[in-house]
């Protein structure tokens, strides 16, 4: 499906990437496409994109080896909800007492961690956020 079906459609939108520094600027340009024909107006596509950078920006640096970092974006009625997945060496990223999770805090919604043990070692983690098209901030 092209992404600009995505407006009409409401299907989720998977991406799977190579848990690598280089992939950053693809996942920014589909938050951002993704948000913009979804009918955000664009301080809310800026929030997106932002939000979905920080976080895996700061995933990829704690990523295990050979590691893929997924986003999934799923249209919510007027929510839009990203899921990004990730294998990681620890289980305290990111640090909600950081300035940017205070960033992410204020350009969401909601926003939450998850971390489960993986039995090869390190965990899995999962950072979810929201962003309403009618929300205040």
């Amino acid at each position: 499906m092209a992404l600009s079906e995505v407006a009409t459609s409401r299907t989720p939108v998977e991406l799977r990437v190579r848990a690598e520094d280089g992939q950053l600027p693809v996942l920014r340009a589909v938050a951002e496409v993704i948000a913009v024909l979804t009918d955000f107006n664009l301080d809310h596509v800026s929030d997106i994109k932002l939000a979905v950078d920080e976080i895996c920006t700061v995933l990829v640096k704690d990523s295990a080896a050979d590691a893929d970092l997924v986003c999934c974006f799923e249209f919510l009625g007027d929510e839009l909800a990203v899921r990004i997945d990730i294998d990681t060496h620890t289980d305290t990223v990111p640090d909600p007492h950081s300035f940017g999770w205070h960033v992410l805090r204020t350009v969401t919604d909601s926003i939450a961690t998850t971390h489960a043990s993986r039995p090869e070692g390190g965990f899995h983690t999962t950072v979810e956020f929201t962003k309403s098209s009618r929300s205040g901030t």
